[in-house]
């Protein structure tokens, strides 16, 4: 079990989160950050709009999360290339 919390200045912990760690274990990129799993264990990592988020703040890319399984290849769009 991993806890997470929120240290206050007096030393005590407060707004406690236990995540057993199989949770993470279960996420493609192990990702440790509580707000990245709803209350049922489940990573966020399906939801468009968190991926939204991951990519703009934490540097994930498209082809990660096509690498990971999480969407089709075929969302991923390139250009096509010229034949000559």
């Amino acid at each position: 079990m991993t806890m997470f919390g929120t240290l206050q200045k007096n030393g005590t912990l407060t707004n406690v989160r236990e995540i057993p760690q199989s949770t993470f274990a279960n996420c493609p990129f192990f990702i440790m950050v509580p707000e990245h799993y709803r209350e049922d264990g489940t990573c966020k990592c399906n939801d468009p709009e968190h991926r939204k988020m991951m990519m703009k703040e934490w540097g994930y890319r498209k082809s990660s999360f096509v690498k990971a399984g999480i969407i089709p290849r075929e969302v991923i769009s390139r250009k096509p290339k010229k034949i000559c």
